[in-house]
């Protein structure tokens, strides 16, 4: 009798604990994102963004999901802060908390007419949705849209957005989704990278690398002239190979993915102290640029 009381008892408490969970991811689906469509920058001195910005607004206020920020709002939360689209991810978490945001978006726009055997005009977009709370580049979306002439362009370039706006709240759920998980633990000891000269540089000798990768300047980025750093905070781990990376500056089209990728790809010898391997964590740079 005494087990099928614990029994009993114990079933009560999973249900209850299931209940607590789907009233807790029902109550999460149903709060309405808070979202900020922030400025855009022109590729060219002189390009106007404001169609964009308003198209992308107008998109997202047309769902239940989200709640949009009132643009006064935003500019006052934004004044004193330089506009960048290649920003530090504490950078980019300090406007978050300015604006007072789940996420904010950003970007880049011109509209660029092309000199060809039949001349046509480029309508290019770059979309970044931010995540507010931790800096981190949720999504990144490029646009490519060309017309005979620049209204018919922009037409295209807006429906495009309209089109894709669904898809833009779908993953910033996603996104914050992830975000709250509790990520595993891990027990591997990692060691930040020691300045030179320092107490704890003292039987310290960093990784040994034995080949350099060149990054990919991506198609987008090209399209786009981008210029841009992305900096990545890598683990390199003691048996030689490279554990998690992570964006701490970020540029979009493609850049922070083509970086991982060039990190994935080197060859070490690890890091050593007292002449044992050990795991150790450090901030790879790249700088990318179009070379015409």
């Amino acid at each position: 009798m005494k087990r099928a009381l614990i029994c009993f008892i114990l079933l009560i408490a999973i249900a209850a604990q299931c209940r607590s969970g789907r009233s807790h991811e029902i109550a999460s689906q149903s709060v309405r994102l808070r979202v900020a469509v922030a400025s855009f920058m022109p590729l060219a001195a002189g390009g106007e963004t404001h169609e964009v910005e308003q198209a992308i607004a107008e998109a997202l206020s047309r769902n239940e999901r989200v709640a949009i920020v009132d643009g006064d709002v935003i500019k006052a939360a934004l004044a004193g802060y330089a506009a960048s689209i290649n920003p530090s991810r504490e950078e980019a978490r300090r406007i978050g908390a300015a604006i007072g945001c789940d996420f904010f978006i950003t970007g880049k726009a011109e509209v660029i007419h092309r000199q060809a055997a039949e001349p046509f005009v480029e309508a290019i977009i770059g979309v970044m949705i931010v995540d507010g709370r931790s800096g981190q580049l949720a999504l990144f979306d490029f646009i490519d849209e060309k017309a005979a002439t620049t209204k018919a362009a922009l037409a295209s370039a807006m429906k495009t957005i309209a089109a894709r706006t669904t898809g833009y709240i779908d993953g910033m759920i996603a996104f914050r989704s992830s975000r709250e998980k509790i990520p595993p633990i891990s027990n591997e000891r990692i060691e930040d990278l020691p300045e030179e000269g320092s107490p704890r540089a003292a039987g310290f000798n960093p990784p040994e690398f034995l080949n350099r990768v060149k990054p990919e300047y991506t198609l987008e980025a090209e399209r786009a002239d981008i210029s841009a750093t992305i900096e990545a905070l890598a683990v390199f781990r003691a048996n030689g190979e490279v554990g998690q990376i992570e964006i701490m500056r970020w540029a979009g089209f493609g850049l922070d993915e083509s970086a991982t990728r060039a990190i994935r790809q080197l060859k070490f010898k690890p890091a050593t102290r007292d002449g044992q391997a050990v795991s150790v964590r450090a901030v790879v740079k790249y700088n990318f640029r179009r070379v015409n």
